[in-house]
């Protein structure tokens, strides 16, 4: 750590002078709009011939560039909807030209490509991070939920306990669960409540989903040990209405609203509501239970789940201002959300239950503040606070014991799960408050400083808890925890394709149970770099890292997770090795492809072990765990007609404790055995293509086809039992077809899920629906 803050405090001192001697600037800015007045965000303005100078217009049109040398100049403004445009300027010493620009509108897809935009689906793809940014846009009219399109990504795999709204694990490079952190805006998600699931949000609501594999960039003030998924919602000033309706098998029915509107004088307000509803009453090929004599059946059956409906509906409202002096954006939320599910199942598939519910309150105030060019030209400042006030309840009062065939069995006491009757509710009130500050200090160099707080506390209500057992006793006691994490990192472009970023965090933590706290501080540190060249650019990055746990793996979920205080930070060490390439040739071929190296060593690993107690399962260190991971991907677009695309994940992950944890000199008779539950290796490919002009000018019809494999993996370590149990390999095909009309403004959708009807499993061999159908109508504007 010391070699490193040496590095960095050389690198900013030998520099000094570079940065201080900054002559009078001359100043081009002005607003870039379309023919019809429009504003257009997010276009390129740059110099003819230089990739150094160049501004990207902000979300109403502006655009400010700093130049050191008076001349003429050719300013090229690039947008992906628009042609070209080129225009020639003469500055003078200190002078400040205002130059507005009309961008007319450009149906050729692949031309735009040549141009190389620099959209923020750009930007953030050619940062030295191993990042993914996936563009939601093209899949704004399918059915698909977040988790169905991060699912396509490489080296990525979400993996459902059931059908809507079911729990699910996600996987990234062989990390898992909580070694993954999710944010919306850059705002964590931990404690956003069940209804922002990423199995629950709608596409639609999804501008793009950035996934850092990975080391991770201090601006999230994140612990994630595995990396981070950033969803990305559409900030665009733009009055716009997008509403979607879908329905299909099993009693499923989906529907989104989303309303935009951005006054002359700044003022706006957003609303986003969306609804989920589902009878999941799939079949299933399960063992039976029989009642009386409490054995399973040796032959398999086809059963419906009968105590799995879903259903949510959340309203997320926005009011404030945009582009003012004081702020870029200043905007206050409030979120209500309410869910209900069943719960048909514990830990694992064999505990059924019949009358197990799960209700679900969200009540969150937000608020977000960002402004760029603070006091000074290059400071920006982010600012992000939300408090969530709902909470969980779980519903166990029945007296019987079931069976997958619906039977039931009167049992002596109230409770299916086991620890008696329950109405509890848990009320996890969230807390976190987020602040990032960077500054450019000119085209070479740049500082960034950021500091996360998040705040845990858990109490409970139960009208039924007599509080006479000691466990009872134990429910109400004190819950808490508070987490900081800091960061500051510094960023040097050697070249105007070559930069190289440096960075430390330090993590702290303290958690209370009953009377004790626990408190730990930890410190990382890490680097990452890049080199673009003719279409190629390479990444690297090392990380030496730490993870928290989480409140969950503490204090458990009030239900079917145990909590285990005694959990010790994970510490990772992380390299990364990307190699991408994307070029258009002859203007009617587009290429994309993307290869990734991961390796990972962390000790103190932390896994969920399902079998726990009962039907409850918990968190345990497990010692050392090595990763070695290859994931690649592949696109090629033929002139806006054909498009085909795949990736392919291997990991091989592999449990490095020599000695069983607690013991003293005892083998651990899994040492460098795979990691159950974890597939590795895994692929997709989907290919698609798009008739313009069918049945009318402008009218569209999209084909597409997806396969999704897995190839089989271990169920528990290989070495427990003389026949371990196998999650089979499985390949599921799906399709869809989409027709848009009335100048795009109508989409009419159809697909067919798991076309050929195959058995498919999941996280813990938790069967997924078999064959299904949806229908999607979209209107936008």
């Amino acid at each position: 750590m010391r070699k490193l803050l040496l590095l960095f405090f050389l690198l900013f001192f030998i520099n000094m002078p570079e940065m201080i001697a900054q002559s009078e600037p001359i100043v081009i800015s002005g607003i870039v709009k379309d023919t019809n007045g429009n504003r257009i965000d997010y276009a390129t303005v740059s110099l003819s011939g230089s990739q150094k100078y160049n501004s990207l217009t902000s979300a109403n049109g502006h655009y400010k560039m700093k130049l050191r040398k008076p001349g003429t100049y050719t300013l090229v403004v690039q947008h992906i909807s628009y042609y070209t445009k080129s225009i020639t300027i003469d500055v003078d010493t200190g002078q400040s030209v205002k130059q507005d620009i009309v961008l007319e509108a450009s149906t050729s897809y692949l031309d735009d490509l040549v141009l190389q935009v620099k959209k923020p689906i750009e930007k953030v793809r050619e940062t030295a991070y191993n990042v993914v940014a996936v563009d939601a846009k093209p899949l704004h009219n399918t059915s698909l939920d977040v988790a169905g399109a991060l699912d396509r990504v490489s080296g990525v795999k979400v993996r459902r306990d059931g059908g809507e709204g079911a729990s699910y694990s996600f996987s990234m490079n062989g990390f898992s669960g909580k070694h993954v952190r999710f944010f919306l805006d850059g705002v964590p998600m931990e404690g956003f409540g069940s209804e922002f699931n990423i199995n629950n949000l709608p596409i639609t609501l999804i501008d793009r989903i950035e996934v850092y594999k990975g080391v991770v960039p201090i601006e999230f003030g994140s612990d994630a040990l595995g990396g981070v998924i950033n969803i990305v919602t559409n900030k665009s000033t733009r009055t716009r209405v997008d509403a979607s309706f879908a329905t299909g098998s099993f009693n499923t029915y989906k529907s989104h609203l989303n309303v935009n509107k951005v006054f002359d004088n700044g003022l706006t307000f957003q609303v986003n509501a969306f609804q989920n509803y589902s009878d999941n009453n799939y079949k299933v090929l399960v063992p039976v239970l029989n009642l009386e004599n409490n054995a399973y059946a040796k032959q398999k059956t086809w059963n419906r789940r009968f105590n799995d409906r879903f259903q949510t509906a959340t309203v997320v409202t926005k009011v404030g201002v945009v582009n003012k002096a004081y702020a870029d954006r200043l905007l206050v939320g409030f979120t209500y959300g309410e869910g209900k599910r069943g719960v048909q199942t514990g830990t694992i598939m064999k505990k059924v239950f019949g009358q197990k519910k799960r209700r679900s309150v969200t009540i969150m105030p937000t608020l977000e503040y960002s402004k760029k060019n603070l006091l000074l030209e290059g400071l920006d400042l982010s600012l992000n606070a939300s408090y969530n006030g709902g909470y969980n309840q779980n519903i166990d009062t029945a007296a019987y014991k079931y069976s997958w065939d619906g039977q039931r069995k009167p049992i002596p006491t109230k409770g299916e799960s086991g620890g008696g009757p329950s109405l509890t509710k848990y009320f996890d009130n969230n807390a976190s408050v987020s602040m990032g500050v960077n500054y450019k200090i000119n085209d070479q160099h740049a500082v960034s400083f950021s500091n996360a707080v998040q705040y845990f506390n858990r109490r409970t209500e139960d009208p039924l808890a007599v509080k006479e057992t000691q466990a009872d006793k134990n429910a109400e006691l004190k819950r808490e925890s508070i987490k900081n994490i800091t960061g500051i990192s510094y960023r040097y472009a050697i070249r105007d394709n070559f930069n190289v970023s440096v960075f430390g965090k330090r993590y702290s933590i303290k958690h209370t149970y009953r009377n004790e706290s626990t408190t730990s501080n930890k410190m990382g540190y890490g680097l990452a770099a890049t080199y673009l060249w003719r279409g190629f650019q390479l990444k690297a990055s090392y990380e030496n890292t730490y993870r928290l746990p989480t409140d969950t793996e503490l204090f458990g979920d009030g239900d079917l997770v145990w909590g285990n205080t005694n959990l010790k930070p994970e510490q990772g060490k992380n390299a990364n090795l990307n190699l991408s390439f994307s070029s258009v040739i002859s203007k009617v071929h587009a290429v994309y492809a993307d290869a990734g190296f991961v390796y990972r060593d962390t000790r103190d690993y932390i896994r969920s072990n399902p079998y726990g107690s009962g039907s409850r399962a918990n968190s345990v260190n497990i010692g050392g765990v090595e990763s070695v991971g290859f994931n690649f991907e592949g696109r090629y677009i033929y002139d806006n007609f054909i498009h085909l695309g795949g990736s392919l994940t291997t990991q091989n992950i592999r449990s490095k404790q020599k000695y069983t944890i607690g013991s003293y000199g005892v083998e651990n008779p899994y040492y460098n055995e795979r990691i159950p539950n974890e597939p590795y290796f895994f692929g997709s490919v989907d290919a698609g293509v798009t008739f313009e002009d069918v049945l009318k000018e402008n009218n569209n019809l999209n084909l597409s086809y997806s396969l999704r494999y897995i190839h089989r993996y271990y169920y528990d370590f290989a070495g427990i039992g003389a026949h371990p149990e196998i999650i089979p390999s499985q390949a599921i095909h799906d399709l869809s077809a989409s027709y848009s009309l009335f100048n795009n403004k109508i989409h009419l959708t159809v697909e067919a899920n798991n076309l050929f009807d195959k058995l498919a499993y999941d996280n813990y061999s938790f069967q997924k629906p078999g064959r299904s159908f949806m229908f999607k109508v979209r209107y936008s504007y």
